[in-house]
This record gives structure tokens, sequence and C-alpha cells, in this order.
């Protein structure tokens, strides 16, 4: 798995990469995170700067659904014991929704239902990285009325904003960084006719956009999906009259669409409408000023009147504007299914034909949690598919920017048991972070996976990735998973799989989302450094090394380089002693290529970089 750091020229140095330690590069040994006595439910993964992620669930030990938490490092090294830390004791004998985020230094943020005061209220708690509860569970209710389903964000300056269900009402409010009420009685929305109910809310620096769902009536009335954003105070963004996202059908009763903020203050939403007589998938990009970018009530993902689809996931790339979604493909019937995708781009266009991309045909076999993670323009794809009842098994699979089938389906978790509740999050370091409930034990457990941006399981890949032009671009032409934007609308990234081993010299380094049928070629130098340099940035230095050049190569149709294996042999074949790649010796490699098009006005470009220190 792929170590992915991001940090400045003065970094560079002291950077090690963490141990792998428990990740399984084995799909039918996936890593058990909770499964202590009784049901394990519900879990959810929020990323941490440090690759890792927080995991919390629902521990059902008899007494009570308790809140519990979890953290893991970049290796998936659990963090404090196993089993995690209590987070609220509660008499629960059934589970609503809940939810985790982190605050502005990396503290994990929940808030749920609470019953071990006075009835029914909704609490948050702050739990440190180091797992001291740092507040909470406190209180933000005192009521008698109904309240349900809490979401929770972060905000810059320390604070967590909440909301939730009370009565028909949504409401909101504020805690500062120490869990002390900041927005007095709080903010409340009342709904003209029926209900607000909260779904998800995320952060945007000071201020939170928050996605709710308006039931214009009693069971059966249309329910539709709304946006608003709060500034510091409290106040409304997005107007009186909040922004309706879809009000053009209805949403299936019960769904509560999350939605994935789009790194500017505004939010990407996907959703079913089950109002018409086929389902169908949409989506919609709200921006920061609450305008939609696509058109109203969102943009079909499918033009395909013979089949329906329903539950959607997309994930965004923030440095191309484009938008991926995938989803279970269902016939007419709904006695088969499969997993389609498609790709937006930034105005909300088809990109994979009007019909999407197939990546499972129609089956017998039941597709469920269907989830989406882009990777430097290409997107992953993890789905459940179970032949019969209880004999899940998780599956993956990559698709190129055109939206062909680049990694065909492999096994995520291939030990068949009922799997429910998947849960996805993307790793500061680049991978993807699964979280699932599995009953292979024999009662409900919660376990964890990584999926690396090539499709790999476990410690499956080399070196220390760098150089992520996240910063310093040359002409605003960032991209925080690669190299500085090219001409193919992505920055160039390279990866290393294989060893590191001199003797077995079984190194492979790609180079992908280069613009297709470019010449270019990998070179290797001895130090760290970082420089404007075309239309990209020069990292790799001769640091009392010298630097070397492997042959020139051309990215063909895919766009890629590839350099190995037999890299340490090439090595002594076409450089001098200097250059010859030793035991102990740490190199730093890079791909430069032609960019004539690309944003900067230069002719070429650089890749990110990646340091390896060879092994016996």
């Amino acid at each position: 798995m792929t170590c992915r750091h991001r940090f400045s020229l003065l970094a560079f140095a002291a950077l090690a990469c963490p141990a792998f330690g428990q990740w399984s590069s084995d799909p039918a040994v996936n890593l058990a995170l909770a499964d202590g006595a009784g049901d394990q439910t519900q879990p959810k993964v929020v990323p941490t700067s440090d690759g890792g992620a927080y995991i919390s669930w629902f521990n059902g030990i008899g007494t009570g659904f308790d809140v519990r938490l979890q953290r893991v490092d970049v290796g998936g090294n659990e963090a404090w014991a196993h089993g995690g830390i209590l987070v609220a004791d509660r008499g629960f004998s059934s589970t609503q929704d809940y939810a985790l985020a982190l605050d502005s230094s990396g503290n994990a943020l929940l808030a749920f239902r609470d019953d071990s005061g006075v009835g029914v209220q909704i609490s948050v708690a702050k739990v440190s990285t180091a797992g001291a509860l740092l507040y909470g569970p406190t209180q933000v209710t005192s009521t008698t009325d109904f309240v349900a389903a809490p979401t929770v964000a972060g905000t810059s300056d320390g604070g967590a904003v909440v909301a939730w269900t009370q009565d028909v009402n949504a409401r909101l409010q504020k805690l500062d960084s120490a869990g002390a009420v900041a927005w007095g009685a709080g903010v409340t929305l009342t709904p003209g006719v029926g209900s607000f109910s909260p779904a998800d809310m995320h952060s945007s620096g000071t201020d939170v956009v928050m996605g709710f769902v308006h039931q214009l009536g009693g069971f059966g009335s249309p329910r539709h999906l709304i946006a608003q954003k709060f500034d510091v105070n409290g106040a409304l963004q997005w107007g009186a009259g909040h922004v309706a996202v879809f009000d053009g059908g209805s949403l299936q009763f019960g769904n509560f669409p999350d939605f994935i903020s789009d790194g500017s203050g505004g939010g990407l939403f996907s959703w079913y409408d089950t109002a018409g007589v086929s389902l169908q998938s949409y989506a919609q990009h709200v921006d920061a000023n609450g305008t939609e970018i696509f058109a109203h009530n969102g943009v079909a993902l499918s033009t395909d009147a013979a089949r329906i689809r329903v539950a959607p996931s997309i994930s965004f790339n923030q440095s191309t504007g484009e938008t991926f979604a995938f989803w279970t493909e269902l016939n007419g019937a709904q006695s088969q299914s499969g997993v389609w995708g498609q790709k937006l781009d930034f105005n909300g266009v088809r990109q994979w034909t009007n019909s999407g991309a197939m990546v499972v045909p129609l089956g017998a076999s039941s597709i469920t949690n269907v989830k989406a993670f882009q990777t430097g323009g290409r997107a992953l794809v993890i789905w459940d598919s179970a032949p019969s009842f209880g004999q899940d098994q998780l599956f993956g699979a990559r698709l190129d920017r055109t939206g062909a089938i680049d990694i065909p389906a492999f096994d995520v978790s291939s030990t068949s048991a009922s799997k429910s509740r998947l849960a996805l999050a993307s790793s500061a370091s680049g991978f993807a972070v699964l979280a699932w409930v599995d009953d292979r034990g024999g009662t409900e457990d919660v376990y964890l996976q990584n999926v690396s941006s090539e499709g790999e399981l476990g410690e499956d890949s080399v070196g220390t990735p760098y150089c992520f032009c996240s910063f310093a671009a040359p002409c605003g032409n960032t991209d925080a998973n690669g190299g500085c934007v090219g001409a193919s609308g992505q920055g160039a990234r390279m990866t290393g799989s294989g060893t590191a081993s001199v003797g077995a010299d079984d190194l492979i380094l790609t180079v992908d989302d280069i613009a297709p049928n470019k010449f270019g070629l990998i070179y290797m130098g001895g130090s760290m450094i970082r420089a404007p340099f075309g239309n990209g940035q020069r990292c790799v230095g001769t640091g009392g090394m010298g630097t070397h050049r492997f042959g020139i190569q051309n990215s063909g149709g895919a766009g890629q380089f590839t350099l190995g294996p037999g890299i340490v042999a090439e090595s002594f074949i076409r450089f001098s002693a200097q250059g010859q790649i030793q035991i102990g010796q740490t190199w730093n490699l890079q791909a430069w290529f032609r960019d004539q098009t690309g944003p900067c006005g230069d002719s070429f470009n650089t890749s990110s970089a990646i340091s390896i220190t060879f092994t016996p």
C-alpha cells in the first residue's frame, strides 16, 4: 500500500514512511476491528491526516447499543486497545443513524442519541488522537420532543456544529472547542408543511453545508432533497427558502442521502427518484454560493430506458471538476442486477456515453453497497455481490478516464458471509479504507480492508511517494494526488510495486496520467528538492550521487510510462559506477515528459516522485 505524504521542502529529510502492520493482503483474511461479544454494527470511517482513519460503531453487548471508537494508522495498526474505547454507554435496543467527523486539530467528533440521562437527548463527544475523551458526552438538547439521527461537522475555529431532527424541525447548535454552547438557543428550521430531517453535513472553514430531507406530508408523501449553508454565527447563507437540490419527484422513504464536499465551499449530491415508473439516479453540484451547476433536479446518470438504477455513490476530482458515479443497475423486473458507472464533466455533461459504463453485467447475484473512489482521473468501484442470501463477497474494479475497465474485477473480501453497511473513506495516503459489518464469525462484527489506487490490498507498493503539487504550482495547476496538472487534465503520478530488493530486482515503476503519445523518460538522483520546472516541479537532485536518465519512452494511448523489472541491472548497464544501484542506497525517481499543450505554456512537465531505499 502506497504511503503518501504531503510536506514542505524542510520536511523532506525527516520523512519516514510508517511501517505497515495490520492491513491484510489476503482478501480471505480481512482485519477484524470489532469482534467482541454481541453484535457490532453501523461502522463509520473518517480519514486522518497521517494516512490512517477513525472508525466508530455501535457495540450491542446486551445492555444497549454503546458507541465505540478506534483509530488505525496508515498501516492498519490499531492505536488503542483492541475493541476501541467506550464513548457512550447507552441502553437502546435498536439503532438510528449517528455521525463521525474531525475537528480542526484532527480529534474525532461523534454525535448520537443518548439515553443516559433524562429521556432521549442528542449528545456530542470529542476524542483526542490519543484516545482521551476531551469532552462529552455533552447533551445539546433538553427536551421531551422526539429527537433523531444527528449529524456533525468540525469547523476551522476548533468548534463543531451538530444538527438533528426535533419533531418536524431541523435544529442546529454549535459547540466551541471546549464543548460549550456557542449559538445560544441554536438555529431552528421549520418547514411550511411536513417535516425537515438533516441527512449530512460538511464544513467549509467556519461555515457548514447541510443536506436535509423535506417530507411534504405524512407517510407516502413526496420527499425532497434540500441544502443550506450556515456561517460562523448560524446565519443562513443560501437564502431563507434554501436550495432545492431535488424537488421534481421523491426520494425513497427512509433514504437520507449523504453528500461530499467539493473542497471550495459547495457540495456534490446524488440520489435516486422513486416517483416515476422507472427508478432513476441523479447527481447535482451546488457551488459555494448555493448555485446549481448542473440542470435543476440534477443530471440523470444514464438515459437507458430499458433498465432502472438505484443507490448511486459519487466521488469528485477537484483538479478537473469531474464527478464519478457508480450505482446498482437493475432490469425492469428488478430480478437481475449489475454495476454501472458514469463520469460527468464540470458542467454535468455525461462522458461515458448516455448509458454509462458497464462494470458488472446484469445477473442473478444481488448487487448492493456500490461505492465510488476517485483516484487521479481514474475511478475505483467497490461492490457487494451475493449469489444467495448470506453469501456476500466484496469486489473491486478500476476504470480509466474513458470508462474502460483497466483493472478487472478483483477480490476485496472473498469469505462468503452476510455483509452490510459498507463505508468507504479516502485515506490521506491515497488509498481507500473500507469498513463493513460481517457475520463470518457467527455474530455481526466490523471488518476493515485497504484498497490501493492500483487495486491492491495490504502492503503491495514500494517506496515513499512525494512531490505532490499541492502548493507552489507554476501557474496554479495544483494537484494534491500527483505532479502539477498537465495536458491530460491531471497531474502525472509515479507509483512503485514489487520490492526494493537488489537481489530480486523486481521493482516496477509506473507513471500514470501523462497525456497520450508523449515522449519522456524516468530519471533518478540522490536528493529531494522542489523547484519550478516547466509546467511542473523538479523534485530530484544530485545529492552527491549525480542524476541519471533511463531510456526514452512514449506514453502511448494509455498515457503511461513503466520501468522494470530489471531496474538494478539496467543501472549497471547504462550508468557509470556513481549511478549503479547498491544495497542500502536511497534513490529518488521522477518522470519528465513533453507537455506542449499544458496549462502553463511551457513545453514539458514532470510527475510526482518516489524515494526508494534499496535492500539486499
